[in-house]
């Protein structure tokens, strides 16, 4: 795990944005252009693998050639002191499975013309990447983020704008000629029946995987059933989808036509590119009658919400860094903190002495930030006794940081040190106690050479 501060090239890390099955993503700075970015570090057991290298360079180069307003561009990728990375634009927002699971959480669901508009920008950007021969392969909520906009892209459109990323990483996985080369790549309940199956797939793929996310945002329920490979193999060879009005009787018929189309098992029988999925989605949007939207809240047990104006967005990471990581002999560690939540954040700082040894003014403190605000905690720290001679002393101590309410992220820690040096390093006392003996064997060697001497010895 990288700390904040650490730098990759010219990207300072500033902290942890998430971690997924491939690698962690940090929020970082491009200190050449002063802009923020996002990093995405593989994990090092893939890292070190060639075949893995190779695949990653050969995606990441087909995905930085992709420019549309609705993909996450990539900046920059390669390799540094065992790193492989790939820069990305940072998007200032959340993924939509974050969107899910706190709607879940609170049993809401989306305006319908915030989900079609939504749905079809998304299934913009993948029809413009298959058109120039990328397939994403693993279409799912986390990877489609929603950030809010000043204006709305299309005139009608709510001002929020959908942005897929990690296009192609899924495929990483496979390692030509290797027996893992057929395991399924994917989310599974988002993964089309020919991934599942394993035959060749194409962009009709990515347009299956996005249906689900569509029925997801309209039922609130996803259209199987699937929590294993094996049941997503039974699924998808011998189960039918329910029909969208039947887990939600408000679904407008048109609405629920898109959806069975663009989820149809056979590729042949869905939507054949994305853009026809999204010009569907519009049409079905503008059609979208003020009858039919107070049918659609009508029936349903949840609370029909906007993501403009009501829908709470859940907090996001606390950001903050510790400086410096290692002291001298004594002083202040300072921990520098930024609320970039929508609420108040009450702060716990936490200090541990894994070997002791350390004297601190306090174990624990407390700040509490409003949004957007900036703050400073200082901890005094210094050794419990100094050696008079000997080697250097190395105590480690970790902070800790638990925001309140408790983040998704957790308690987030960060390791530091206090240095202790002896008053007399050992090479100066070895000097030292050379040089005594030097003078003691010259003062006796005068000694015995003094005439006298040889008098005094010869009486006795």
């Amino acid at each position: 795990m990288l700390q904040s501060g650490q730098h990759i090239e010219n990207y300072r890390i500033d902290g942890v944005i998430g971690e997924g099955g491939m690698g962690t993503i940090y929020r970082a700075t491009d200190v050449n252009l002063m802009r923020p970015v996002a990093i995405k570090v593989m994990h090092g057991d893939l890292a070190d693998d060639p075949a893995f290298q190779e695949r990653f360079l050969h995606e990441a180069r087909a995905a930085a050639r992709l420019d549309h307003p609705s993909i996450v561009r990539i900046y920059h990728f390669g390799r540094e002191g065992g790193l492989l990375y790939i820069v990305m634009e940072l998007v200032d927002g959340l993924s939509l499975g974050a969107y899910l699971r706190q709607l879940a959480k609170l049993n809401q669901v989306v305006r319908l013309e915030e989900t079609l508009s939504l749905i079809a920008q998304a299934a913009d950007a993948l029809g413009y990447a298959h058109r120039h021969g990328v397939i994403h392969r693993d279409v799912k909520p986390d990877n489609i983020l929603v950030k809010r906009i000043d204006a709305a892209v299309r005139p009608g459109d709510p001002p929020l704008l959908a942005m897929v990323t990690d296009f192609g990483l899924a495929k990483l996985h496979e390692v030509e000629g290797d027996a893992t080369a057929g395991m399924m790549m994917g989310t599974l309940p988002y993964m089309s029946p020919e991934q599942v199956l394993n035959l060749p797939i194409d962009g009709r793929s990515d347009i299956y995987s996005l249906g689900v996310v569509l029925y997801q945002l309209v039922t609130g329920k996803l259209p199987l059933n699937i929590r294993t490979p094996e049941s997503a193999v039974y699924a998808h060879q011998y189960e039918s989808i329910v029909a969208p009005r039947m887990v939600h009787a408000g679904v407008p018929p048109a609405i629920e036509a898109v959806i069975i189309r663009a989820l149809a098992r056979r590729p042949e029988n869905r939507y054949q590119s994305a853009e026809e999925l999204a010009a569907d989605l519009r049409r079905a949007a503008t059609a979208l009658g003020g009858q039919e939207a107070e049918v659609f809240a009508a029936e349903t047990d949840s609370t029909i919400v906007s993501m403009v104006t009501e829908f709470p967005t859940p907090a996001r990471r606390l950001e903050w860094s510790m400086q410096p990581r290692e002291i001298r002999g004594e002083g202040i560690c300072r921990v520098e903190l930024f609320n970039n939540a929508p609420t108040p954040q009450t702060i716990n700082l936490m200090l541990e002495t894994p070997e002791g040894g350390l004297y601190a003014d306090s174990a624990q403190k407390q700040i509490t930030l409003v949004p957007g605000q900036k703050g400073i905690v200082d901890f005094y720290l210094l050794p419990m006794k100094q050696s008079l001679i000997g080697r250097k002393r190395r105590w480690p101590f970790v902070m800790q940081v638990a925001p309140t309410p408790l983040q998704g992220d957790g308690i987030q820690s960060i390791e530091g040190a206090v240095i202790s040096t002896p008053r007399v390093p050992v090479w100066l006392a070895l000097l030292f106690l050379a040089l005594f003996l030097l003078v003691c064997g010259l003062t006796l060697w005068l000694l015995v050479s003094l005439p006298i001497v040889d008098s005094l010895l010869s009486l006795l």
